[in-house]
């Protein structure tokens, strides 16, 4: 039988090679507090209590899907984004810190009491859009996506979280005839060349959806020039188009949206790491 510390100290050793010894740690403090309801305080008091064989038992198998890579979301089944508890399974993207900043750029552009109407397209998880909605209570949001399974994700975060948004199946690639004049549009689409997967991380390569990341090495900027078009035709003056960024193609998708001559601005703006990382426009 083993104590929680002795369990970490294994988890040290294990899954060294994978991630740094601070983000072990933290990684088995988040477990113990979202998968067995052990707060921080309990935690400090319990661990060098002997764990029962159930409990370490589990641990012993989160800690084998770890060291395959598996993200930690995915075996707790959610992430915090925006103060919101976010539901999380292979089928939708984790949703990312920097996210978090497209939404307060957002949020940012719009007065406190915001009732317009936000269009937030490839909603994944449908984060971005409950949490523009907890913000903007009176506002009226759509979320679209190409995934079924996606869009599934979505609306159980929204019934969890009891915020009214409408969830519904599109493909931003598609054409679409007369639509109706909204205020914003938002979107954070898949934006990665096939190319870059050889660079990237096991953890998000192996388990998180294909579909919501590459888009062709010959296509860098497909979803990004089919969603202004949309954005061209839908809003209305002074409204906001704003996008998540691939930083080795933003001053691109940044030229792409100028030469409409739609857009009054069209800024990019940098995340906390100083990567170009959003792109805000007004529209004429």
């Amino acid at each position: 039988m083993k104590t929680f510390s002795a369990h970490l100290q294994q988890w040290q050793n294990t899954l060294k090679e994978i991630y740094p010894e601070r983000e072990i740690a933290n990684i088995f403090r988040y477990i113990l507090e979202d998968v067995f309801d052990r707060s921080s305080a309990e935690q400090l008091v319990q661990r060098d209590k002997v764990v029962d064989s159930t409990i370490s038992e589990q641990l012993q198998l989160i800690e084998a899907r770890l060291l395959k890579g598996e993200p930690m979301q995915y075996i707790t089944g959610f992430t915090y984004f925006d103060d919101l508890k976010i539901r999380v399974s292979p089928a939708v993207l984790i949703p990312r810190p920097e996210t978090e900043e497209l939404v307060q750029l957002v949020a940012d552009s719009l007065p406190a009491n915001f009732s317009g109407t936000i269009i937030d397209w490839c909603t994944g998880s449908g984060c971005i859009a409950l949490a523009l909605k907890n913000r903007f209570a009176h506002a009226t949001i759509h979320g679209y996506d190409w995934s079924k399974e996606a869009i599934g994700m979505a609306i159980q975060n929204q019934n969890n979280l009891q915020l009214d948004v409408e969830f519904q199946l599109k493909n931003a690639l598609d054409a679409e005839g007369t639509t109706p004049q909204v205020d914003v549009i938002v979107s954070n689409p898949p934006y990665i060349p096939e190319i870059e997967q050889t660079h990237m991380r096991t953890n998000v390569v192996a388990f998180e959806p294909h579909i919501a990341l590459f888009v062709p090495n010959e296509s860098a900027l497909l979803f990004y020039e089919a969603i202004t078009e949309k954005a061209m035709q839908q809003l209305v003056p002074g409204g906001i188009l704003a996008f998540e960024l691939h930083e080795d193609y933003a001053l691109a998708t940044q030229e792409l949206v100028q030469a409409t001559m739609k857009f009054s601005s069209v800024e990019i703006h940098q995340d906390l790491s100083g990567k170009n990382r959003m792109l805000k426009a007004v529209r004429n």
